[in-house]
């Protein structure tokens, strides 16, 4: 066996766990597949979600191993590509995805948080574990992922000074499960690594080029859309969105940043629409109400601010002693991204270097 081969073969054992080989989709051929890409039958009802009777573990997804990389992307499917400048990254594709450049699609740049520095922590909740057919987890043996609780209420945001009423609340409607999330989300995602184990470097100038050079290999090469690229980021994967938007606020439309005390703002959003979202009994969320009341008092640009009454505890049992996460329930609800899809960047191509489009699109 050549030595090309025989690494392939060692990634394969390595990543057996995670892995399936499956022959039904296209008849007389097979391909390798991630668990996260499968399911068993229709998607779970909600209703069963939601009061089954489930399998549940003390393992961290911490313990995992790391899924492997593949040498493609795959319609409905979050996947470890090939490194780029020496960045590891995820893309998501949605299932309808094509390469008709008259309709482009939406760019959602996630940075990840200090917990989510491994793909195994990162594909456990929020944004990334709503990117799976299978939401399941080692830990958590239900296909469709179930918040334990009722998170959908917020307080009501009002117009001035702290921008939300301590004495008014009202229900989001954001659902505590939705079942096919990744097979009608319209995005396309990137989801880069800017550092990995004990290493704690932040959202560097250095990182946030490289996750621009990916960000714009993909647009360039899956479809993307260059006036609509949306950043997000959840902890020190806000503070990392802010950053990334206030260096490149040319090629950002909008920006979500949740769960983000220590996120601060001074100057260099001006015109750019900001969410906010944070779990009032957090910790951290004097910090957050902080950040608000600094974007707002901007020249110009739009803040929106979900502060959610209460919010579930980290999905992964490691880690279930930290503040509420409002991500796991803001990156669920359709108001989110009703939000940020009525925002674009006129002149995206042109600032991300890509040129006008090769073709007049007549009225």
């Amino acid at each position: 066996m050549g030595f090309g081969r025989a690494v392939v073969s060692a990634a394969l054992v390595n990543g057996a766990a995670s892995l399936v080989t499956r022959s039904d989709e296209i008849p007389g051929t097979a391909r390798i597949t991630q668990w996260s890409e499968t399911r068993l039958g229709p998607p779970m009802s909600v209703a069963d979600a939601c009061s089954v009777a489930w399998n549940f573990s003390t393992q961290s997804e911490w313990k995992e191993p790391d899924p492997i990389t593949f040498p493609e992307a795959g319609l409905g499917a979050r996947r470890l590509m090939t490194s780029i400048g020496g960045m590891a990254y995820q893309l998501y594709l949605p299932p309808t995805w094509n390469n008709n450049s008259l309709y482009p699609y939406p760019v959602h740049l996630d940075l990840h948080s200090h917990g989510e520095r491994k793909w195994t922590l990162k594909n456990s909740q929020g944004f990334a574990r709503m990117l799976a057919r299978n939401q399941s987890q080692s830990f958590d043996n239900r296909s469709c992922w179930c918040l334990d609780g009722s998170y959908s209420t917020a307080y009501t945001e009002t117009a001035s000074s702290p921008y939300y009423s301590a004495g008014a609340t009202e229900d989001t409607g954001c659902p505590m499960a939705d079942c096919t999330f990744a097979d009608t989300f319209p995005g396309v995602v990137v989801m880069p690594q800017c550092w990995t184990g004990s290493a704690t470097p932040g959202w560097t100038a250095d990182c946030l080029l490289k996750a621009k050079d990916i960000t714009k290999y993909v647009i360039e090469y899956f479809n993307g859309d260059a006036e609509k690229v949306i950043v997000s980021g959840t902890s020190e994967g806000g503070v990392g969105a802010l950053s990334f938007a206030t260096t490149y606020p040319e090629l950002v439309s909008a920006v979500i940043v949740t769960d983000a005390p220590t996120a601060t703002y001074t100057t260099g959003l001006d015109g750019m629409p900001v969410y906010v979202t944070g779990d009032a009994s957090h910790s951290g969320i004097a910090g957050i109400d902080a950040l608000v009341v600094a974007l707002n008092g901007r020249a110009s640009g739009v803040t929106k601010y979900t502060r959610f009454v209460s919010a579930p505890a980290a999905a992964d049992p490691g880690f279930l002693s930290t503040d509420g996460h409002s991500g796991d329930i803001a990156y669920r609800c359709s108001n989110t991204w009703g939000w940020a899809y009525q925002y674009k960047s006129t002149g995206g191509r042109t600032a991300w270097g890509l040129g006008e489009y090769p073709f007049i699109v007549m009225s």
